[in-house]
């Protein structure tokens, strides 16, 4: 097999562990050579993985000490496969509110831009993902993505290139966080699951009639209401599952 895709595989199973908490920060691993002997692999290979997980922030060289995982606050959180592996972890409750959290610093500003900057071809495309919502009730699948496509539309007619990179690197992590609180806001909506729906319509409406001060008032209630969901889940935001010293 091919050296860069087995360097590939050691890479995602050791820094899908370390992302997970399987492996604790602070862990100095195994040397190169033992962890090429453990997993069966060249010392290139090796070598390679741990290359791709300091660049991720995972683990970094440490003279006299070895490759040590490094603390959470320095991991390339906004990377694709650290968001990915978190996503695989099943993250809890305190995962979910960091992620709106951060929701809440991007999205009212973006729609804020958008209700300022958004052309009417704009207008046309947030209405068709709007619709496309509208059609997705009752399919929760169908709903994440077009919940999705929704915002991301909003965002895009911020017309802030930076703004969009940065929501679409969240893409996975985003997704993830409306399938979890789907069954979260049925239940608490009981026969009402339209509420939701009028929630998103507000928004459009106030983007669409450039009312910026409202447009903002409106995508942060929103973004209220999907926080209140995520405090009412029953996992207790516990953090990440307790360590082990395997590789």
């Amino acid at each position: 097999m091919h050296s860069r895709k087995l360097s590939g595989q050691l890479l995602h199973e050791i820094g899908s562990k370390i992302v997970s908490g399987a492996l604790e920060p602070g862990l100095v691993l195994p040397s190169v050579e033992v962890l090429s002997e453990m997993n069966g692999v060249s010392r290139t290979v090796t070598r390679e993985a741990l290359k791709g997980l300091s660049a991720l922030g995972l683990v970094a060289s440490l003279p006299k000490v070895g490759t040590t995982i490094q603390p959470r606050e320095e991991w390339q959180w906004w990377s694709r496969d650290v968001l990915q592996w978190s996503v695989d972890a099943s993250p809890n409750q305190h995962f979910l509110l960091q992620l709106v959290e951060v929701r809440r610093v991007i999205e009212p500003a973006a729609v804020t831009l958008a209700a300022r900057n958004a052309t009417e071809e704009d207008f046309v495309t947030i209405q068709n993902a709007f619709q496309q919502l509208e059609a997705s009730l009752g399919n929760d699948e169908e709903w994440a993505k077009a919940d999705y496509e929704f915002h991301d539309r909003i965002i895009a007619a911020a017309h802030n290139e930076l703004m969009l990179s940065l929501i679409r690197v969240m893409r996975d992590a985003l997704m993830y966080s409306r399938q979890t609180t789907i069954p979260i806001l049925k239940e608490a909506q009981k026969h009402s699951p339209s509420e939701a729906l009028l929630q998103h319509r507000a928004v459009m409406d106030a983007v669409c009639s450039r009312d910026e001060q409202r447009a903002h008032q409106m995508m942060t209630q929103l973004l209220d209401s999907v926080t209140v969901l995520i405090e009412n889940r029953e996992d207790g935001g516990k953090p990440h599952g307790s360590s082990s010293r395997t590789i």
